[in-house]
């Protein structure tokens, strides 16, 4: 069977299990398209036509497909023994019957049906080696392929039994904490168009960082920092409100790609301190445009995703 019609028939057996696909690089991992979540599909004709173009390998949004899907890689402990353990720490047997899939790199995909409420995508959070896909995540699926030193390698079913629920300790465990009972920080007095100035500005930023795309995440969350940090520098707004509110707003991208919450840190301190060393000057009167001038780009303070 050809690359194209191996990798078709793979797509098209995920759909059957009603979980929408999306095309991922041939050998990668990486979406073949924009705003992946969205076109995820389970039309036969919309797969037909993808994988008939190149010899795609196949993801699977878990948040449309209703999965949570634990990935389980392998390590020192594997992460199969983390999971393991922390089950028994929760006086539950070990997860292992449930639908399984092997990767290309000696770990697993075990895939549970989610909580009508989705846990975030996590990496770490239960243990080493154990990372978690729900909303806003995607796993490639058995019949996709990767190349590897020992050469091509499958994704392929170990475990082809129904999908179970997820076990209600391991939701329990993925459940975001719960925000410190603290008060928020006050936003410093300032005359009403200031205050209407620095509401624009923080909201438009907030909504560029939500809507940032896989590669451009930190250059994005570092220009905002950057803008927030000008109004820091002026006075008009609090410091902490400013890392806070781009912190939350970044949330949704971690675990995604590979994005963590450390990293948003990194980019939110650098671009607050470069806005700050230039603070802004509200002026009296400002047209529309004034509110969503860009930073001008500082490419040495961004890594690379």
């Amino acid at each position: 069977m050809s690359e194209f019609r191996a990798r078709l028939a793979a797509a098209l057996a995920a759909v059957e299990r009603g979980w929408p696909v999306i095309p991922l690089r041939p050998w990668g991992k990486v979406p073949a398209v924009k705003d992946w979540d969205r076109r995820a599909t389970l039309d036969p004709d919309r797969v037909r036509a993808w994988w008939g173009h190149k010899p795609y390998n196949v993801g699977i949004s878990c948040r449309a497909a209703g999965l949570l899907v634990v990935d389980l890689d392998q390590g020192v402990p594997h992460g199969r023994d983390v999971l393991a353990e922390l089950a028994r720490r929760h006086g539950a047997d070990d997860p292992r019957d449930t639908y399984t899939v092997a990767t290309p790199g000696g770990g697993e995909h075990r895939y549970f049906r989610a909580p009508d409420v989705p846990p975030p995508n996590t990496v770490g959070r239960l243990g080493r080696h154990v990372d978690t896909r729900s909303a806003g995540g995607y796993v490639a699926a058995q019949g996709s392929i990767r190349r590897t030193t020992s050469g091509p390698r499958l994704y392929k079913v170990v475990r082809d039994v129904p999908v179970a629920p997820a076990p209600d300790w391991l939701v329990a465990a993925l459940r975001p904490p719960e925000p410190e009972q603290r008060a928020a920080p006050a936003d410093p007095p300032a005359p009403r168009r200031v205050r209407a100035y620095r509401e624009a500005v923080v909201g438009g930023e907030v909504d560029r960082v939500r809507s940032a795309r896989p590669g451009t995440r930190a250059h994005v969350l570092f220009t905002a920092a950057c803008r927030l940090g000008e109004l820091v520098g002026a006075g008009w707004l609090d410091d902490r409100a400013a890392a806070e509110v781009l912190l939350d707003a970044a949330a949704r991208h971690v675990g995604v790609d590979g994005w963590t919450e450390r990293e948003a840190l990194h980019h939110i301190a650098n671009g607050l301190a470069t806005g700050k060393r230039r603070p802004r000057v509200i002026p009296e009167r400002r047209s529309p445009s004034d509110a969503t001038r860009a930073v001008p780009p500082v490419p040495h303070q961004v890594r690379r995703e």
